[in-house]
C-alpha cells in the first residue's frame, strides 16, 4: 500500500498525465491524494486572485468525471512560491511519501532538469519522486529496476513492489570494468543472492515465490544509464525503478547520477526512490 500521494500540476498536458497517474494509483491503493499548483513569481494580489481562480476550475475540471466515492479524499491546494519549496513543505505537511510530477520539457541543449522543480525534489526532498513520461494510467505491468546491490536499491525494490505489486520485474545490473565471462559470472551470483536476501526481508515467504516467478535477472556490461534506458526500451517497461540518496552528493555519484540522468530524459515512467 501506499501513504498519501502528492503531485503537483502547472496546468499543462505533461503535468495532466501525472495527475492522471496519482488519480490512478490512489484508486488502486485506496490512499489520499493532494494536487498542489504553486503560483511562482505573482505580480500582484490580483494577480495570484485570478491565477488561483484559474488553477482550481482547470483541477477541478479533471476531477468532475469521478464518481463521487472516487472524488473522497483528494485535496487541492493553490499556493504561492518557489515549487521546489512548496511542494517539499506539502509533503511535509501531509506526510507524503510519493510525489509524481509530469516530465520536464526540453530546452534548448541544456539538461532538462537543471533548476527545475523535479530536480530539487530529488537532491532535498524526503521522499520518493515518480516522474510520469506518458499519459498512460493503466496498472503498471513491467518493470525495469536498476541494482548496484547497494541499500538504495533495497528501498527502489520495495517501492516499485507497493507501486506495481503484479507487474513483471526485470532486475539490472550494469557492469562496469572489465566485462570478462568470470566478471559476469560473479556479477550474476551476487545479483541473484541480493535479489534472494531483499525479497526475503520485503515480503512473507508466500509472496517471495510468486514474486520471484515474476522475475528476470539481468547483467549487462555498460554505463548504468546507458544499460538501464536500453533495456526499459527493449522490453517495453512501463517504469524503471532506481535508487537514490536525496542529498547533493547523491546526485554527483554512483546510481544517484543514474537517477538523475533518467528523470531528465525519462524512457517510460521513473522512479526514484528515497531511503530517507
Amino acid at each position: 500500500m501506499i501513504g498519501t500521494i502528492l503531485t503537483a500540476t502547472d496546468l499543462s498536458p505533461r503535468a495532466g498525465a501525472a495527475v492522471q497517474r496519482a488519480l490512478a494509483l490512489k484508486r488502486e491503493h485506496a490512499c489520499a491524494l493532494v494536487i498542489a499548483h504553486i503560483i511562482d513569481r505573482p505580480t500582484s494580489s490580483l494577480d495570484v486572485e485570478r491565477r488561483s481562480r484559474t488553477a482550481y476550475k482547470a483541477i477541478d475540471g479533471q476531477l468532475q468525471d469521478l464518481p463521487p466515492e472516487e472524488r473522497e479524499d483528494i485535496a487541492i491546494k493553490v499556493t504561492t512560491g518557489t515549487p521546489q519549496w512548496e511542494l517539499g513543505r506539502l509533503a511535509h505537511m501531509h506526510r507524503s511519501e510519493l510525489v509524481i510530477l509530469g516530465r520536464h520539457e526540453p530546452r534548448g541543449g541544456h539538461d532538462l532538469l537543471v533548476g527545475s522543480t523535479a530536480e530539487g525534489l530529488a537532491r532535498d526532498g524526503n521522499c520518493s519522486l515518480l516522474v510520469v513520461a506518458d499519459n498512460r494510467p493503466a496498472a503498471y505491468r513491467k518493470a525495469v529496476l536498476g541494482i548496484d546491490m547497494s541499500i538504495y536499491a533495497r528501498f527502489a525494490v520495495s517501492m516499485v513492489l507497493r507501486l506495481a505489486p503484479q507487474a513483471e520485474l526485470v532486475c539490472v545490473h550494469a557492469l562496469q570494468g572489465a566485462a570478462t565471462e568470470a566478471a559476469g559470472q560473479a556479477a550474476q551470483a551476487a545479483l541473484s543472492e541480493f535479489m534472494a536476501d531483499t525479497l526475503g526481508k520485503l515480503l512473507p515467504p508466500d509472496q517471495q515465490q510468486a514474486t520471484a516467478s515474476r522475475m528476470e535477472l539481468v547483467v549487462r556490461a555498460g554505463e548504468p544509464h546507458s544499460v538501464l534506458s536500453g533495456i526499459a526500451r527493449e522490453r517495453q517497461a512501463d517504469l524503471l525503478g532506481v535508487g537514490m540518496r536525496g542529498r547533493p552528493a547523491s546526485l554527483r555519484a554512483g546510481l544517484g547520477s543514474t537517477a538523475q540522468r533518467l528523470l531528465n530524459d525519462p524512457p517510460c515512467d521513473v522512479l526514484a526512490a528515497n531511503a530517507w
